[in-house]
């Protein structure tokens, strides 16, 4: 069979009318080693009294499988098995040893399967649709890349808030998008990616105009049968979050230094009984006044009481 040729199952189905989809079924039989298998898989293409599906072990051609679907039940025949290389390798078709047990019955394209085609696809359709919101409106960053850090897509907003478009990204390296300081840490990131299948934390990025932002993510790998591995991952701009921080620990700190100096004002202060002077910690004798004045905000003004101008 050339490819793209379409598959003829039998001369009868032939000139059935087939429907293109998926439906669940469960297969029961043998494959070609004489194995005992039970599986669920999903039909590609249906008929009155046959179907096209893939997914099984390897069958060989007029052997007996019991299908089953919606609890019914009936004996299929395989009649064309796809060609190895082909496009169908891997698909078989099916024909119902009783045309009058066959579980589908499909009469025309309004039918019941028709109908839950329809709808599946409009489902998976709006899936899509909310998807392609969240991708491309979300202010995280989304992206994926490959495990040599090689971005191969961006979110547009995500990408506009670094002041680039999300066109120019796929191809560039991740690393490029990082401070230099944090450059030397990318090597490990990667290398945890691989190892354990996730990685968080934060990273320090430079936007295009220069201004860095922190962004705390979490990278997930996802390995695919027959698709190279990549890196799935959502990131979150907390820097002005990291800002708010900054100034609370500034003033915490402030604040602590300032009551540190109220409770030495507040402790029991050594003075001498004639002069008045006051003994600091390091045994030195200091001016009550330039004390008070060192340890607090306050300031001395002098002047004389009227108890002293009596005695001049």
């Amino acid at each position: 069979m050339s490819a793209g040729t379409r598959p003829g199952w039998a001369k009868g189905l032939r000139r059935e009318q087939r429907i293109a989809g998926c439906k669940p079924v469960t297969v029961l039989g043998q494959d070609v080693q004489g194995n005992p298998f039970s599986m669920n898989t999903f039909t590609v293409e249906i008929s009155a009294s046959g179907a096209r599906l893939k997914g099984l072990p390897p069958v060989a051609k007029d052997t007996i499988l019991l299908m089953e679907f919606d609890q019914e039940r009936a004996p299929y025949r395989v009649v064309w098995v796809g060609e190895p290389g082909s496009p169908f390798e891997g698909h078989i078709g099916l024909e119902c040893v009783e045309a009058d047990q066959a579980i589908f019955g499909i009469q025309k394209p309004t039918g019941t399967f028709y109908d839950e085609y329809k709808r599946v696809e409009a489902q998976l359709q709006r899936s899509e649709d909310r998807y392609k919101l969240l991708f491309e409106h979300s202010l995280g960053l989304i992206c994926t890349h490959d495990l040599q850090g090689v971005l191969l897509s961006v979110n547009p907003a995500a990408a506009r808030a670094l002041g680039y478009e999300s066109y120019s990204a796929p191809g560039r390296n991740l690393a490029d998008f990082l401070a230099p300081s944090a450059r030397h840490q990318f090597q490990q990131y990667l290398e945890r990616v691989r190892e354990r299948g996730q990685d968080s934390g934060s990273m320090l990025v430079v936007a295009r105009n220069r201004t860095k932002h922190v962004w705390l993510y979490r990278n997930l790998l996802v390995c695919e049968r027959g698709s190279p591995p990549y890196v799935v991952g959502y990131a979150t701009d907390i820097t002005e979050q990291k800002k708010v921080e900054h100034q609370l620990q500034t003033a915490l700190k402030e604040l602590q230094r300032a009551l540190s100096e109220v409770r030495t004002l507040k402790g029991l202060l050594p003075i001498c009984a004639w002069c008045k002077r006051i003994r600091t910690e390091d045994g030195e004798w200091t001016q009550l006044e330039s004390y008070i004045t060192a340890h607090s905000d306050a300031n001395f003004s002098h002047g004389v009481c009227p108890d002293c101008i009596c005695r001049f």
